[in-house]
């Protein structure tokens, strides 16, 4: 009964010391315990404690780097490609029918004269113009002053070209070109432009093709002052080489006259290439193409350096009145049919000699008789 009431003893120690140690101060790895029943020192090697961290010492979150989106670089613009040409238009041919001439105002007003422009050429109210001063009582500027023009064809270009007083002293704005009326309706339907040439030689440089593809060009009335508010020539078709044609229009100084420029253009960009009207114009860099009718938009009393003729017809002969602008025609006096007296049998015939002429009278050829102012008088037969 002792035995069993100190064996219970024993193992209620035993377990209040084990209950216990759980809560004792549990040794670092390098503590050393001394053991019971011997000298012998151990090392516990023991796992390292986990120690809770307080919320208020958590390390920071490392910041991510803010992701700056690399937007691309625009993208170069393309290169403009060199304008190649394939088809030039060489040696000019001339049409000895087609010239218009014009007013030479220099012939009255010499090179740094300040007179009043005399009327006579300048109808501005049939948009004949012949202004080539900076106002009316301002500067002749002979480069702006058209003597004649002259169009000719050599399949495929048609040539225009302008003769001015005196091109030498060009301004470096100066412009010239000619309007172009298929359906000769009186209304220019295309218009080829040109800056001032560098040079003889053919270039595209500065060179435009327009087209009125709305037919309001002109107004109610061609050639007259009506106050029309369209938009003149407003489709580009052709731009220094840059086109559906790089090689449709060129412009030089004649190799063979500094005082005349010349233009060749494709024939097909007109659907009647055949017949067609045209007139020529030179002016300043104000004389764009959306400003035509000039009439129709401009103050009169204000438009200066501004040269114009009347038109003429390519491919057939002009009839009186044909064109509202149309240059004069003359129409040649029929000559007059040998009248035979009544009752003669004698036949008309040519004569061979050059100085001869067929009398009706005696029926036969006669020599004129030239009289040669010496002393003594010839008389050739």
């Amino acid at each position: 009964m002792k035995v069993t009431i100190k064996t219970g003893l024993l193992v209620m120690v035993i377990l209040i010391f084990v209950l216990t140690s759980c809560n004792l101060p549990r040794p670092n790895p390098t503590t050393i315990i001394p053991q019971t029943g011997g000298t012998e020192q151990v090392e516990i090697t023991d796992a390292p404690l986990i120690q809770e961290t307080s919320a208020l010492n958590l390390p920071t979150e490392t910041a991510v780097p803010e992701t700056i989106v690399q937007t691309e670089a625009p993208l170069p613009t393309e290169t403009q490609q060199p304008i190649i040409h394939s088809t030039y238009p060489g040696d000019p041919a001339w049409s000895p029918d087609q010239i218009t001439t014009d007013c030479n105002t220099g012939v009255r007003m010499p090179t740094g004269s300040t007179q009043v422009i005399i009327s006579g050429c300048d109808y501005w109210n049939r948009e004949m113009i012949e202004r080539p001063a900076d106002s009316a009582t301002g500067t002749y500027v002979p480069a702006l002053d058209i003597i004649w023009s002259q169009a000719g064809k050599l399949e495929p270009w048609i040539f225009l070209k302008i003769n001015l007083n005196n091109f030498a002293q060009a301004p470096a704005d100066f412009k010239a070109g000619f309007e172009l009326d298929h359906d000769l309706d009186s209304r220019g339907e295309f218009l080829v432009t040109t800056n001032l040439p560098a040079s003889t030689t053919w270039s595209t440089d500065g060179v435009q093709v327009w087209q009125d593809t709305n037919q309001d060009n002109g107004g109610t009335t061609a050639f007259r002052y009506d106050q029309n508010t369209g938009d003149g020539y407003e489709t580009m078709l052709f731009d220094s080489g840059i086109g559906a044609d790089a090689d449709l229009a060129w412009s030089r100084i004649s190799p063979k006259n500094e005082n005349i420029i010349e233009i060749a253009f494709k024939a097909n960009v007109l659907p009647n290439q055949k017949v067609f009207g045209w007139w020529p114009w030179v002016g300043l860099q104000p004389l764009t193409a959306d400003m035509f009718e000039l009439v129709d938009r401009a103050d009169e009393t204000q438009t200066w350096n501004v040269d114009n003729s009347c038109s003429w017809i390519f491919g057939t002969k002009p009839k009186k009145n044909q064109l509202l602008n149309l240059c004069s025609v003359v129409e040649p006096t029929a000559t007059p049919e040998p009248v035979i007296p009544n009752g003669s049998t004698c036949v008309v015939r040519k004569c061979p000699g050059f100085l001869q002429y067929f009398d009706i009278d005696s029926c036969s050829c006669k020599g004129f008789i030239i009289f040669i102012p010496t002393n003594t008088p010839y008389i050739l037969y």
